[in-house]
């Protein structure tokens, strides 16, 4: 079966980041396409920003920090989002308010609350996708001018829409995720929504997976001590979930390793 287009450019952004450079004939050769085809996918990558394509290759642009879109995003580390997403599930009740934030961690927890009765706002346009035909849960969608990298509405009318509700709980979603400078995201236009997003819930929550953490963007929208409770998988070395643990109020550890971090705790 022949692999789709969005597969493929998952695997070559998961090349990038490994090795850091690509070239055009060897990409051609691994995925059985034409060299033609692996041109195009490079210059969608370089549309983003985050490479610089050559005629034979391309390479990882290190000066910037943009992430891939949605659709190449939405692929990786699947299982320990899904647990993510699971274990912050969990914590939603019937009845509950709550906001979803764009992502495709937070996109994890429509697929575990389909049938509960509860009103869900987000800015993400999969989230309505998931939950748009389930009779038990009000939708109501955020405006905006629609954003690729987060897949749904990105913008200061967004920002603007959150400051008229309050929630029970929020669910946010983030880029880079460190010690020293909270939780960031390249753009300021998406922390502006994201503070807005967290203004408008009772109890806030992060969800990230392990490779979020670390990571530093161009834009900071809240600390790790505002949030009520970081939502994260396994991954994270000892050392540095130590160090969380003294930052953060509570960390929540998801999926087969939880059990581990548990132990040692």
């Amino acid at each position: 079966m022949e692999m789709s287009a969005a597969r493929r450019r998952m695997e070559i952004y998961q090349l990038l980041q490994k090795e850091s450079s690509v070239a055009v004939n060897d990409l051609a050769e691994r995925f059985h396409v034409s060299a033609m085809t692996i041109r195009r996918d490079l210059l969608f990558f370089e549309k983003q920003g985050f490479v610089i394509t050559s005629y034979g290759g391309a390479y990882l642009n290190t000066r910037t920090a943009i992430e891939p879109s949605f659709s190449v995003k939405s692929g990786q580390l699947t299982d320990r989002k899904r647990a993510i997403g699971y274990e912050a599930s969990r914590l939603i009740e019937d009845g509950d308010t709550i906001i979803i934030d764009c992502g495709t961690t937070t996109l994890q927890i429509a697929r575990c609350i389909q049938e509960k009765k509860l009103t869900v706002i987000t800015n993400s346009w999969p989230v309505i996708q998931y939950l748009g035909s389930r009779p038990k849960i009000r939708l109501i969608l955020a405006p905006g001018e629609y954003n690729e990298v987060s897949a749904g509405a990105v913008s200061g009318m967004t920002a603007e829409f959150f400051q008229n509700f309050r929630a029970d709980k929020v669910f946010a979603g983030t880029h880079g995720c460190s010690l020293e400078y909270g939780a960031t995201v390249p753009g300021p236009e998406d922390a502006l929504v994201k503070k807005a997003l967290l203004r408008a819930g009772n109890r806030k929550y992060l969800l990230a997976d392990h490779t979020k953490f670390g990571q530093t963007y161009l834009t900071r929208y809240a600390d790790l001590s505002e949030f009520d409770c970081v939502i994260t998988d396994g991954g994270i070395p000892q050392t540095y979930y130590s160090k969380l643990e003294k930052v953060c109020k509570k960390i929540v550890t998801a999926g087969p390793d939880a059990e581990k971090r548990e132990q040692k705790d």
